[in-house]
C-alpha cells in the first residue's frame, strides 16, 4: 500500500513535467502534458480494473458488520445494494470526479509533496459534512486534531509560495520541472482545497448510501470506477463541444476536456504511456491493499500508512531533485502529521472513538 499510494502522487506529477511541444526551445516556451481530465479518466480507468482483483478473491465472502441474526439479539442485517439502486453509486463517483480533476489541476501548479500534504485539509471537510449531514459528533480531542491540521496546511501553503517567490526568476532551460510563479501556486493550493469538499462530499454519500445498503468495499471502488469512467468520458465530450461552439475560455482550457487530443499525445510519447500504465496498475492495487489493510488491521493502520506515503512521496521529491528542501513544510508537515493522527483515534486513541469513514475510501 506505502509503494503504489506513493508511486501514483509520483507518476502523475512525472506525466505533468513531459515535455511535448517545444522542448529545445527556452524554458518559457516548452508545452508540457496538461491534461487533468484525461489524468481522471484514467484514474477511473484504474478504478474499473478492480474488478479483477473482486473475481480473484470472489471466493472469499463478505461479511457485513452486523452479523448476529435478529433472534440472537443482533441488528437486522442490511440489504444488498443492487439492481438499479447500484446507481446510486454514480452519486459519489460525479463528486469523485470534480474533486480528483480540480486536484489534478492544482498539481500542475505545485510541488508533488505539497499537493499530497495539501490533501490532508480532507478531514476537516469530512468532519464539517458529518457533523452538519450525518449528526456526527467531534470530540475535543478530534477539534485539536482539526485545529492542527489547519495550521499544517497554512504552513505548507506558506512554504511553497514563499519558494515559489525566490525561485521564479530563476531560468531552468535544462530542467523538465516547470516554473510557477508564487500567484500561480497559490491557485494551485486553492484549487486543491477546493477539490476536498467535493471528495468530502463523496465520503458523506458513500457513508450515507453503505449506511442503509451492504456491499463489498471493493465492489464499491468497482462501481464507482465504472460510472466515473462512462460519466467522464460522456461529460468530456459535452463539455469540449459547448466550449468550442460558444468559444468559452482559452485553448488551454478548452484542451484539457478534448481527450481525443490527450490520448494522441500520450501515444506520441513513450514516457507518457509507461508512466500511464503503472499510474493504472498503481491505483488499482493501492485501493485492493487499502481496503485489505483496513479489512484485516485497522482504519487507523491506513491511515498511519498514508500518512508514511507522504513523506515518501516528499522523501523522492527531494532525492530526484523536483523539490528542495523547505523548514517550513517540515514544520507543516509535522502538525499535518499530528492532526491527521490524533483526529483518525491512533494518538490520544482512549478518549474518543475512531472515526473510521475518514479513511476506509480514499481512493487515491
Amino acid at each position: 500500500m506505502l509503494i503504489t499510494g506513493g508511486a501514483n502522487s509520483l507518476l502523475n506529477k512525472f506525466q505533468d513535467n513531459q515535455c511535448i511541444e517545444n522542448c529545445d526551445g527556452p524554458a518559457s516556451e516548452r508545452v508540457h502534458f496538461e491534461q487533468p481530465v484525461f489524468q481522471t479518466a484514467q484514474m477511473f480507468v484504474a478504478e474499473m480494473c478492480c474488478w479483477f482483483f473482486y473475481l480473484l478473491t470472489k471466493r472469499s465472502v463478505y461479511q457485513p458488520i452486523a452479523e448476529d441474526s435478529p433472534e440472537e439479539g443482533g441488528s437486522v442485517p442490511q440489504p444488498v445494494l443492487r439492481g438499479k439502486k447500484v446507481f446510486l453509486l454514480g452519486l459519489p463517483a460525479v463528486c469523485d470526479i470534480v474533486g480528483t480533476t480540480l486536484m489534478n489541476v492544482g498539481l500542475l501548479f505545485v510541488p508533488v509533496s505539497i499537493f499530497q500534504m495539501t490533501r490532508g485539509a480532507l478531514v476537516l471537510f469530512v468532519a464539517f459534512f458529518s457533523i452538519v449531514f450525518l449528526k456526527h459528533h467531534i470530540t475535543r480531542v478530534q477539534w485539536l486534531g482539526l485545529t492542527s491540521v489547519v495550521l499544517g496546511v497554512f504552513l505548507v501553503g506558506l512554504s511553497a509560495t514563499f519558494h515559489a517567490k525566490k525561485t521564479n526568476d530563476v531560468t531552468a532551460s535544462d530542467s523538465d520541472v516547470p516554473i510557477r510563479t508564487a500567484i500561480q501556486v497559490s491557485g494551485g493550493i486553492f484549487m486543491i482545497l477546493f477539490g476536498q469538499i467535493f471528495t468530502a462530499s463523496q465520503f458523506v454519500l458513500e457513508e450515507h448510501i453503505l449506511g442503509r445498503y451492504s456491499l463489498a468495499p471493493i465492489k464499491v471502488v468497482s462501481w464507482e470506477g465504472s460510472f466515473g469512467t462512462g460519466i467522464t468520458i460522456f461529460g468530456s465530450i459535452i463539455i469540449y463541444i459547448i466550449l468550442k461552439m460558444f468559444s468559452l475560455g482559452d485553448t488551454t482550457s478548452q484542451e484539457m476536456f478534448n481527450l481525443a487530443a490527450a490520448t494522441s499525445q500520450v501515444f506520441d510519447n513513450t514516457k507518457l504511456i509507461v508512466a500511464g500504465i503503472f499510474v493504472m496498475l498503481s491505483i488499482a492495487s493501492f485501493n485492493f491493499f487499502g481496503l485489505s489493510v483496513t479489512r484485516c488491521l485497522s482504519a487507523t493502520s491506513r491511515s498511519t500508512i498514508d500518512t508514511c506515503r507522504t513523506l515518501l512521496i516528499w522523501f523522492v521529491s527531494l532525492i530526484i531533485g523536483w523539490e528542495s528542501f523547505q523548514f517550513l513544510q517540515l514544520v507543516g508537515f509535522g502538525f499535518l502529521v499530528y492532526g491527521t493522527l490524533t483526529f483518525n483515534g491512533v494518538i490520544h486513541n482512549k478518549q474518543h472513538k475512531e472515526p473510521e469513514e475518514v479513511v476506509v475510501q480514499d481512493h487515491t
